[in-house]
């Protein structure tokens, strides 16, 4: 096996990888979504459902408890 044709599979590993995460996030609920964008550092966003919210509250709540056990 040349080194090329494994670099080529590894890229295309990463390429694969990479799609089936997107493909994951997008079937993420709104409360989910919350979830994620609090625990990873991004802002809440503006205009979402209620369910969002409420994930990024509770995510935000277990942070400043897990937080103040330190």
């Amino acid at each position: 096996m040349s080194k090329d044709y494994r670099e080529q599979q590894q890229l295309e590993d990463i390429a694969d990888k990479a799609y089936n995460m997107y493909q994951y996030f997008k079937e993420l609920t709104s409360y989910e979504r919350g979830e994620y964008d609090c625990i990873h550092g991004y802002p809440a966003l503006e205009a979402e459902d209620n369910d969002y919210y409420d994930g990024y509250a509770k995510a935000y709540e277990y942070l400043q408890v897990k937080g103040a056990d330190k």
